[in-house]
């Protein structure tokens, strides 16, 4: 099986998966560098998907919060995803 690169599904997961641990608000820059290996901007481009799904919410300092939808859709992949991959 071939490696390819992780589809935008994967990529938002795992940026939700990270902020679900984390359990309080984190830097943008951290949830970038600690949850993803994106560039930036395609990073900013997943977060602001996130965000206009209000799955994720930005703080006026920046910092990155799951929001209560955010929570739920993250059990409900997290319960859904194995049985599809």
């Amino acid at each position: 099986m071939v490696q390819g690169r992780k589809g935008a599904v994967q990529i938002r997961f795992e940026i939700l998966e990270y902020l679900f641990y984390e359990g309080k608000a984190q830097p943008r820059t951290y949830v970038w560098r600690r949850a993803t290996s994106l560039s930036y901007d395609d990073f900013l481009r997943h977060l602001a998907y996130l965000v206009e799904k209000k799955l994720v919410r930005e703080t006026e300092e920046g910092h990155c919060v799951l929001t209560k939808e955010g929570r739920e859709i993250y059990m409900e992949l997290r319960k859904s995803l194995p049985s599809i991959l």
